[in-house]
């Protein structure tokens, strides 16, 4: 469950923060929640000087935050290809039935993986899978449409299909032009096709009760389940009516749950949404499909989410979406009956065992041998990293307290809070009347620019910025004009997508006209937007230009932000080199730099050396530093 509302809050934008991160890493994922760590992209093997770490064996492994996930990320999914890779049909022989197969694979790798097992196992004596052990897999329709919604394929047999069907002719023939199930819910999800052609080509299969192919989207087993799915309400009556039974799955769902799917379609996460014809006529229909004994696939309740719990992409309400529906329509989503999954059985318990071994040596097999000694490595190296390094995470969004008082605790907290002062202020931006601005601008129409901008000032500031950053050779245009804005603030550099500017549009910029050395409303100079991103080719070039340094009493200075992102936001790649830029500037080594410093050591400790070897003013220890005590919500 915690898995599912975590990655619908990652979906809904957890933006507070965004313009902070540089954009492959935007959580703060440490030791400390859940023994979970960041997952970040490894250095390269040229990335650092050579010292002594560089003649160490290849195959030893120094463990580190992002190592250690990268290491359980590939392990994780090796384990998992091994299931892709096996036939597990024979166990069946055997004795163990299709639910310890399922439970196995959900204890031994994911849910998801156990439901598209089963998904394949179930539709395996469908129409079109039979016909493609005798064509060749030639016959293909593909529909799974779960996370596009666009579930039209553009192959030959989907043209054929809609060609027929919009020239009103029902295949008639012999494999492989034959109709097929399959070919009937392509129609049925095409929403260009009437309820009225559909029921002619539905009449016209051999068996209408059929099974879809496995290519079909994950769960959807029948024709029927499509027209749930698509919101074809009365279709699906007329089905069933013909003939289409109700079939349900305890760990894949059923067409409940494809109802609530278009619930969900409907009105949203939060419930409000959807015309209150359109959602009253929905939530009939699931009492109707209640009526004939249906359950729901539901995750168990947790802090008010109604949560769909066969590992796909399907429903999920929040808490305030439950008491919205319960509000506008009075209908509790709660009150929907359940299925209850079979649970795990001595003969599943024998089973893992024997998939246990073969997965192990399938690990071995690609790579892993002493895939236990990482882990083992990995679990004491988090375990010593949660002892030393507990951070408060500080949310500051909304903080009244002074920069010198934010700084005092914990430096990153002044830009956390001017990054979140930024975001709202970019969202001016997101209107409707702020883009034919731009769209004048892009066009050179600089008159009109002129004069929407005198008529909302408040614009100008990411009118500037957005046109610096993507056109960078219009500067003189935009500064005849009289465009440029006073108050720079380099924080438009970066909204979370874009990070901060490239070496090419710095050249550029330089090229133009622009100063490089200018100062933003903050006193910063564009040192900023490359540490933002990390980015040390933008931040050798400034460097190159000497563009000057700063360090401020109330904010980090560039070579703290570098070592924040390195050493609290785990971003260590290139950390040393771009360190080693700033470090030509003799910036004032501060007791928060080393204690930025302490962390690196503690958790990227070959980093650490190799820049305190470069540099032993920043050599920090636990006599001269402390671990940060305070850092960013995000």
């Amino acid at each position: 469950m915690v898995v599912v509302i975590g990655v619908a809050l990652v979906a809904c934008g957890l933006w507070f923060y965004a313009t902070v991160e540089p954009v492959d890493n935007t959580t703060i994922l440490t030791e400390n929640a859940s023994d979970q760590v960041a997952i970040n992209s490894l250095p390269k093997k040229n990335a650092l000087p050579a010292t002594r770490a560089d003649n160490t064996p290849e195959e030893t492994f120094i463990p580190t935050t992002n190592r250690c996930a990268q290491f359980r990320y590939d392990l994780n999914h090796t384990k998992s290809k091994f299931f892709e890779q096996t036939d597990l049909t024979p166990y069946l022989d055997k004795g163990y039935s299709a639910d310890d197969i399922t439970l196995a694979i959900i204890l031994m790798d994911s849910r998801l993986s156990a439901v598209r097992w089963r998904d394949t196992y179930r539709k395996q004596f469908s129409p079109i899978n039979q016909a493609n052990k005798i064509y060749g897999g030639q016959i293909k329709s593909d529909n799974r449409g779960w996370i596009s919604r666009s579930p039209f394929a553009s192959d030959a047999r989907t043209r054929w299909v809609l060609k027929k069907a919009r020239a009103g002719e029902v295949p008639v023939g012999t494999l492989p032009d034959a109709l097929l199930p399959d070919d009937v819910a392509t129609l049925i999800l095409n929403q260009s096709i009437g309820d009225d052609t559909i029921k002619q080509f539905a009449l016209a299969l051999d068996d209408i009760n059929a099974s879809l192919g496995d290519e079909q989207a994950l769960g959807m087993l029948n024709i029927l389940d499509a027209a749930i799915w698509v919101g074809r309400n009365d279709l699906a009556r007329w089905l069933m009516k013909q003939g289409v039974t109700l079939q349900s799955d305890p760990f894949i769902g059923g067409p409940l749950d494809f109802a609530l799917d278009r619930l969900h379609q409907l009105v949203g996460m939060t419930g409000s949404g959807g015309k209150p014809k359109d959602v009253t006529r929905q939530l009939a229909f699931i009492d109707y499909l209640i009526g004939l004994e249906q359950q729901a696939t539901v995750a168990p309740f947790e802090n008010g989410y109604f949560v769909n719990n066969t590992g796909r992409s399907s429903y999920f309400f929040k808490p305030e979406g439950v008491s919205s529906i319960l509000e506008r329509f009075g209908y509790n989503l709660f009150a929907i009956p359940k299925t209850i999954p079979p649970t795990k059985t001595a003969k599943t318990t024998q089973l893992m065992d024997e998939l246990s071994a073969q997965q192990q040596t399938y690990v071995s097999d690609n790579g892993y041998a002493t895939a236990i000694k990482k882990q083992a490595q990995c679990k004491d190296y988090r375990a010593n990293v949660k002892h030393h390094w507990k951070p408060m995470f500080i949310d500051v969004g909304e903080s009244e307290e002074t920069d010198k008082s934010l700084f005092n605790r914990a430096p990153e907290l002044v830009s956390c809070r001017r990054s979140y002062r930024n975001f709202k202020d970019k969202n001016v931006g997101r209107t409707s009347e702020f883009r034919p601005i731009m769209t004048s601008g892009i066009n050179g129409n600089y008159s009109s620019v002129a004069s929407a901008l005198n008529a909302a000032p408040e614009w100008l500031p990411l009118f500037t910025h957005r046109m610096l950053e993507r056109w960078p050779k219009r500067y003189p245009e935009l500064v005849n004009m009289g465009l440029i804005s006073d108050d720079l603030n380099y924080l438009f550099f970066d909204d979370g997508i874009t990070r901060g500017l490239t070496a090419s549009t710095l050249h550029k910029l330089n090229e133009s006209g622009f100063d490089l050395h200018t100062l933003d409303r903050y006193g910063r100079s564009l040192l900023f937007t490359a540490i933002q991103a990390m980015n040390l080719e933008a931040l050798t070039f400034l460097v190159e230009q000497n563009v000057p340094y700063y360090q401020p009493g109330d904010a980090p200075d560039p070579l703290y932000q570098a070592l924040y992102f390195a050493a609290t936001r785990g971003h260590e790649q290139n950390a040393y080199e771009i360190v080693s830029q700033l470090m030509s500037y003799q910036p004032t080594i501060t007791q928060a730099h080393l204690n930025q410093m302490l962390l690196l050591k503690l958790r990227f400790r070959q980093t650490y050396d190799n820049i305190v070897d470069a540099f032993p003013a920043l050599a920090s220890d636990e006599d001269s530093a402390v671990y940060p005590k305070e850092t960013c919500r995000l």
